[in-house]
């Protein structure tokens, strides 16, 4: 009990981070569920390793060894940091560098322009949410580095509920045309004088499509043969099968792949669906990820964003300056409620997903950010009205 078997994925995960390997606790779950990390059938090995040993022994090495879950993400960080407070371990930051660059290489971002900006957000900063904490209720460290990729965009960008996102909607109903901008309003066409306009769009874009690119689910779930194999090997190894049993798993296999091939393009279609290239509308049919910039694409990401909690807010009007707009939470039938522009919202649920964690975590850490933020921009104002004010 005092040394639990999944202390192992943490003690791995630790020395990753001292290594300041790129390395997150998803990948080192993702790993031990899919049985690339030897974890959940390890006592394997172990019993060759112990040989005869255990002759005397009444428990045999699988009731010794075999874990009974992987635990999650959020514990495996917070007990990773729990082993390292015990032992007295002096552990660095997360290697914001190697994180971030591999999220922007993931989202096919520009990473020569967005990179630099976030570094200097982070040696300003330094927010403690970058070090491992023993504490399991506190966000992951990943979510610091998204909430600052977050902030670097938006101020790079000049994402501040200008209406972008409704304009790229809108432009998706005259698509049949031959040229996709011939339509759009002057003030985000793509010329020299707007060229800023222009990237902002580009990136909405971008960020949309890879929202639906990216792919959570695990190996094994893509088909019936990567399932077998998979309890075969991982859920349920060191089990024989009797001939008989052998025999009928080859009839069953048999008569998958002759169903397999009955129609490979209604095959195609199902696992386009299930990796997430489509949606399923609120009617229950699908819809093509193509689609989503239609001219009902503001209804589907007003409706996506009260099933996330939050409030969608219509694009400012009259906008006097550039400046950046600090959202605030808003008490709503009693509770708190996220509100946001869509522009926004597009940015944080991509970044969210591929974090692997709920959009209203994201958004608080990148509120908590921001006020971070304005706190260093305050006390460094008052430090030079102070030096203004000195005695020359």
């Amino acid at each position: 009990m005092m040394l639990p078997v999944y202390s192992t994925l943490s003690v791995c995960f630790l020395a990753c981070h001292i290594a300041r390997e790129a390395i997150l606790p998803t990948d080192i779950y993702r790993w031990a569920m899919e049985g690339k990390f030897p974890y959940m059938a390890a006592f394997t090995e172990v019993n060759k390793l112990l040989g005869s040993s255990l002759k005397h022994c009444p428990l045999n090495p699988r009731q010794l060894f075999r874990p009974i879950r992987v635990i999650g993400t959020w514990q495996l960080e917070a007990a990773a940091g729990s082993v390292a407070e015990k032992i007295g371990l002096q552990l660095p930051s997360v290697n914001f560098y190697a994180i971030a660059q591999r999220y922007l290489n993931e989202l096919s971002l520009p990473i020569e322009r967005i990179l630099p900006h976030a570094c200097r957000i982070y040696e300003w900063a330094m927010p403690a949410e970058l070090w491992l904490s023993s504490n399991p209720a506190r966000p992951p460290t990943r979510v610091c580095v998204m909430a600052i990729l977050i902030v670097s965009l938006r101020v790079l960008y000049n994402i501040n509920g200008q209406g972008i996102w409704e304009e790229i909607c809108e432009a998706g109903r005259n698509e049949g045309g031959s040229d996709p901008d011939a339509n759009l309003p002057p003030s985000v066409k793509p010329n020299d004088d707007n060229s800023e306009e222009f990237g902002t769009r580009e990136l909405l874009r971008t960020l949309a499509d890879a929202y639906d690119k990216i792919d959570i689910a695990h190996d094994y779930s893509k088909d019936l043969h990567s399932y077998l194999k998979y309890c075969k090997d991982v859920v349920f190894p060191g089990i024989a099968c009797s001939v008989e049993e052998e025999h009928l798993i080859e009839i069953f296999e048999d008569m998958y792949k002759g169903r397999e091939g009955e129609n490979p393009k209604a095959r195609m279609e199902e696992m386009r669906t299930r990796n997430g290239a489509n949606k399923r509308d609120r009617d229950g049919t699908f819809v093509d990820a193509r689609c989503f910039s239609s001219s009902s694409g503001i209804q589907r990401i007003k409706s996506e964003m009260e099933d996330c909690g939050f409030c969608y807010m219509l694009p400012r009007k009259g906008i006097r300056s550039d400046g950046y707009l600090h959202y605030r939470r808003k008490t709503i039938t009693g509770s708190l409620v996220c509100v946001g522009h869509a522009d926004y919202y597009i940015l944080i649920r991509v970044f969210a997903k591929l974090a692997e964690v709920d959009v209203r975590i994201m958004h608080t850490s990148v509120l908590k950010l921001e006020r971070r933020l304005a706190w260093i921009e305050q006390r460094i104002g008052k430090s030079l009205d102070a030096l203004q004010n000195l005695p020359s």
